[in-house]
């Protein structure tokens, strides 16, 4: 078995309006408690089992904003993953970044720690749409960062994009698709925009002080997302996820096949392969919890065969890919088996599925209405 390991860092250089991760503005001093805090939750963690034997091909660390940090804390709880985990030497080592925080020195500590793949945070190639989502970084601080990476020789870096912003355009949106692509990244993640109902943005909306584009207009453009993106050479292997060959998201994987992650840090969610976790979304308790010697795990949920079946049905559904249904059918032999074909055949005769000998996969028209498909398979209140 090969396992994955995921970081939060939840700082930023200030909350952008769209966003409701557990995150909160830069603070030395807090952060550097909670650097403490995450490598005292790591050797706790090793401490209370017996030696985890498993590799590690993949860590990841995500937020909130982690190349806000001074590259020395991500060093320090590298340090003492190494001491804990074998880690594989051609382990995929990915951290989020977002333009405007990165300089070479960083990017030196970076690569001698063995991080090998950068997400950056660009969400749109326009001022005014960045402007309108409340981020800190401007278009030349993309093509600046960008540049930085390559020259720092990362030769596997991610963007993210988000489609569907206040004020977009079908031009718009396709300028930022184009300049994008020109840029040569190794892999593109296209989101379109959900708004939770606690942020900013959302109240924005609402209340009329800016518009996002209508969704029939959002869903050809994702249509025309994919037609360009696959001419560029970039196939897509999940939804909102999109690579050159051999360069999809090893890590980002795994959570789609269902895959151990365990998770470290603040409202860190962990799958071990037989139940699922998560520590204390609240930043203080989360600190206060670790540092007094408890743990710092909020909730936990056994896995049985009933919620295991649903998750491999609306997990792997997600990848281009599909699912391979005649070995879907020896792994679970349950009674729901019957009923759940049955209603992939009536979503393939509304052109939702397509079925290619055993396979089933989510069609183009699936993708854009893939929760309606997924809320198929999920029976209320679990096992």
């Amino acid at each position: 078995m090969r396992i994955g390991i995921y970081f939060h860092i939840p700082f930023c250089v200030s909350k952008c309006r769209y966003c409701s991760f557990v995150s909160r503005p830069w603070d030395e001093l807090l952060a550097d408690r909670y650097r403490r805090a995450v490598v005292r939750e790591l050797n706790d963690f090793a401490g209370a089992r017996a030696p985890i034997a498993d590799g590690v091909d993949s860590i990841f660390f995500g937020g909130g904003t982690p190349s806000v940090l001074p590259a020395e804390h991500i060093a320090s709880i590298m340090e003492a993953s190494q001491k804990i985990f074998a880690v594989m030497p051609r382990c995929e080592i990915s951290l989020e970044a977002n333009p405007g925080t990165l300089a070479k020195e960083k990017l030196h500590v970076y690569r001698s720690i063995g991080v090998n793949r950068i997400s950056l945070g660009a969400q749109s190639f326009s001022d005014a749409e960045l402007a309108a989502i409340g981020r800190m970084h401007g278009v030349a601080q993309i093509m600046e960062s960008f540049a930085l990476l390559r020259d720092c020789g990362f030769d596997n870096v991610n963007l993210d994009l988000i489609l569907g912003l206040p004020g977009q355009t079908e031009h718009r949106w396709m300028t930022n698709l184009e300049r994008a692509v020109a840029l040569g990244p190794n892999h593109l993640s296209i989101y379109m925009l959900e708004l939770n109902p606690t942020v900013p943005l959302y109240h924005a909306i609402q209340s009329g002080q800016c518009r996002i584009p209508e969704e029939d207009a959002v869903a050809d453009w994702y249509l025309q997302t994919l037609d360009l993106l696959q001419s560029r050479g970039y196939a897509q292997y999940e939804i909102s996820n999109f690579a050159l060959p051999g360069c999809e998201c090893r890590h980002n994987l795994k959570y789609w096949l269902r895959e151990p992650v365990l998770a470290f840090g603040v409202a860190g969610h962990s799958h071990d392969g037989t139940a699922r976790y998560a520590n204390l979304a609240s930043l203080e308790k989360y600190l206060t919890s670790v540092e007094n010697g408890r743990s710092p795990v909020e909730w936990r949920e056994s896995l049985g065969a009933d919620r295991e079946f649903e998750e491999m049905l609306f997990l792997g559904l997600r990848l281009r890919c599909g699912l391979d249904w005649d070995a879907v059918r020896k792994s679970h032999a349950l009674d729901r088996m019957a009923a759940c074909e049955t209603a992939l055949q009536e979503m393939a005769a509304l052109g939702l599925v397509e079925w290619c000998s055993s396979k089933v996969r989510l069609t183009r028209r699936g993708m854009l209405l893939s929760n309606e498909v997924f809320q198929q398979f999920v029976r209320p209140g679990g096992d």
